[in-house]
């Protein structure tokens, strides 16, 4: 299972590499919710990887960021969600508040895989902005990873 999710976290690398590559490529075009979603999409993840570590996340969900240091957020949030993996057994229980203030248990497992699919739902989200821009939108399809 952890080689699974290993492959999926190199997916969803690969694939926000490209994404950003493009939104880096198309500023000047781009609406602005599309900035919106990707800095949230990358917040998101690195709230997650900070409640497995137990620690308290510099990011809030919706902080919004420039197009220049997406990438370098995405670089990060690849490098420690490879050493959950490396570190951790994925049936290890992570107790956690979400942005509410509620508590909340789940394993590493389901929040990588939350993760993964939080990432995707999102790219597809600013794709269909791109397009709606008038920009040529890139697949990111797992599958494409693996043809």
């Amino acid at each position: 299972m952890k080689i699974a999710i290993h492959d999926l976290l190199e997916y969803i690398q690969n694939s926000n590499n490209s994404t950003i590559d493009l939104l880096v490529e198309n500023k000047a075009s781009l609406p602005p919710k599309a900035i919106e979603i990707y800095s949230h999409m990358i917040n998101a993840h690195h709230v997650w990887n900070a409640r497995i570590l137990g620690k308290k996340p510099f990011f809030k969900v919706w902080q919004l960021h420039s197009v220049e240091v997406f990438s370098e957020m995405n670089e990060e949030n690849y490098h420690v969600s490879k050493e959950i993996l490396e570190n951790n057994e994925l049936d290890k229980v992570i107790s956690y508040k979400n942005s509410q203030g509620l508590s909340y248990q789940n394993t590493i497992k389901d929040i990588m895989f939350h993760i993964i699919n939080h990432s995707s739902y999102h790219r597809g989200q600013v794709m269909l902005l791109v397009r709606n821009a008038g920009l040529e939108p890139i697949p990111t399809d797992y599958i494409l990873t693996k043809r």
